[in-house]
């Protein structure tokens, strides 16, 4: 009896999406609430140590809000995968659920809110802690799965890309076309945020909130069933 068709693991391409979507959420962010990251964390750590030094120009209450919400929603995220590790696709669907649920509630918040500038208001905080909140909790998933793709560390995906090239001295990885990938989806997503930030946004976290879902929701569709 012939064997199924091999598929291909359509995590990848999902990890690539992510990417964008840390670039989307990362320009909203930094332009709208503040000079402040809600996914990638060592900017906001840099930024704290600048302010200690008396830089000036920058948010610490912004930064600080960021990291403690990230810090929440990787716990949760962990937690979350530790009960449902047996359950696979429901774990999946409800971090997905919930981190979009996160990233719409910050959406509304946002209704009406222009880009703070050195001057944010509360919103701009509440508005940094549910997407900082939900990039926790979204990051603490894909560290779960293991990928061949961070999601939000851009510089060793970088360093890894270098690595496994020919001009690093690697032999070649079938990873390294989604690690480009993942490269320019960051930047392409941090170019989309900035643009629809200009319309409003409510409409950019909408778009982040929609990639969440539907990037992983389509992984669980696309994915191997359940034994």
């Amino acid at each position: 009896m012939p064997g199924r068709p091999h598929r291909p693991d359509p995590l990848p391409r999902t990890l690539v999406v992510l990417t964008a979507v840390t670039g989307a959420v990362d320009a909203v962010a930094y332009l709208g609430l503040g000079q402040v990251f809600t996914a990638f964390m060592t900017g906001n750590i840099l930024f704290l140590g600048f302010a200690l030094a008396g830089g000036v120009g920058l948010s610490p209450i912004g930064s600080g809000t960021a990291l403690a919400a990230f810090a929440v929603g990787a716990v949760a995220g962990s937690r979350l995968g530790a009960a449902l590790s047996a359950r696979r696709r429901r774990w999946l669907f409800a971090s997905a659920t919930l981190a979009a649920a996160l990233l719409v509630a910050a959406a509304l918040t946002a209704i009406g809110l222009r880009p703070a500038g050195q001057d944010p208001e509360t919103r701009h905080y509440i508005v940094t802690a549910l997407i900082a909140l939900a990039m926790g909790l979204r990051s603490a998933t894909m560290w779960r799965l293991g990928a061949v793709l961070n999601t939000t560390l851009v510089t060793g995906t970088l360093v890894t890309l270098i690595r496994h090239s020919a001009l690093g001295g690697g032999t070649g990885d079938p990873g390294q076309r989604y690690r480009a990938a993942g490269l320019l989806a960051v930047c392409v997503g941090a170019a989309v945020g900035a643009a629809l930030l200009r319309l409003s946004m409510t409409l950019a976290l909408l778009l982040a909130a929609a990639g969440v879902l539907g990037g992983i929701g389509s992984y669980v569709l696309r994915s191997a069933p359940e034994s």
